[in-house]
């Protein structure tokens, strides 16, 4: 009878063992995890205050100033390990849109003042593959290691324009969207892109 108790206890003692190891293994302590720890470049609250502060200076570097609705972050976690463990980095991205109606006629002027702003260390690839929109997204530089881009969603034919400003950090260490909190321009947007709703007698004419 103590035989099949024992055999009993090593058994349950393997499967508490292959239980933790797996735990470990399937929430970011792996070998391959604990790897991406090493080259992470950003902690989740260092790729927070670069976002912010980009965003925070690109939007105060526009004048006279525009209106702007709530914020979002998306974390783009990396694709798993080839042995399955899940990557430990991700991409974050926080944006903001422009509640101002912004003329087209004034999307020149916005683009400029961007590249005035950022030292000329922006780029305009050419074309665009969203049929929603004429202008090519301009991508700069941002704060610490950000990439500011600023999006121009209409055409020359629109009455005004939709513009959405985000920065983006890359090779952060992983932590959920709901990690970051709010935007630092108050309430985290619910996902509905609106419609800009605000007047301005510059940039909306």
């Amino acid at each position: 009878m103590k035989r099949p108790r024992r055999a009993l206890g090593c058994s349950a003692v393997v499967a508490v063992v292959l239980a933790t190891g797996l735990g470990l293994f399937y929430n970011g302590y792996g070998p391959m995890a604990l790897k991406d720890r090493d080259n992470a470049r950003l902690s989740p609250g260092e790729a927070k205050a670069e976002l912010d502060d980009t965003l925070q200076a690109a939007m105060g570097a526009v004048v006279p100033p525009l209106a702007y609705t709530g914020g979002f972050y998306a974390v783009d976690r990396a694709p798993e390990h080839a042995d399955g463990e899940p990557s430990l980095l991700s991409g974050v991205r926080e944006a903001v849109l422009v509640r101002t109606k912004v003329a087209p006629a004034k999307v020149p002027v916005l683009l400029d003042r961007m590249t005035q702003f950022w030292g000329g260390d922006c780029r305009r690839p050419g074309g665009s593959d969203n049929l929603a929109t004429q202008y090519p997204e301009m991508h700069c530089s941002g704060r610490g290691d950000a990439l500011f881009t600023l999006s121009v969603i209409g055409s020359s034919a629109d009455s005004t324009v939709q513009v959405v400003m985000s920065a983006e950090a890359f090779e952060v260490r992983y932590q959920p969207e709901k990690d970051y909190g709010a935007p630092p321009i108050g309430e985290r947007s619910t996902g509905q892109q609106l419609a800009p709703d605000v007047d301005d007698p510059y940039w909306s004419h």
